[in-house]
């Protein structure tokens, strides 16, 4: 690969989002961030709501703590 095509190439940009019990403000943050970037992971932190499902219903990949570990 040369100089100038390892320049042209888009950086894959992924945001990261903490979340605990948020079932009712993280639609809102995952779908704006979508718009931004390639990939949203959404941190789950031991929720007790509906937060992971409704982040993933956004289109976000979830990865769950079973416990709150703040």
């Amino acid at each position: 690969m040369t100089r100038s095509s390892m320049s042209d190439k888009k950086p894959f940009v992924v945001a990261c989002i903490p979340a605990y019990n948020e079932e009712l403000t993280i639609a809102k943050v995952v779908l704006k961030a979508r718009r931004h970037v390639d990939k949203v992971i959404v941190c789950d932190d031991g929720s007790t709501d509906m937060t992971a499902e409704i982040a993933e219903a956004c289109g976000a990949e979830v990865i769950r703590h079973e416990k709150k570990y703040g």
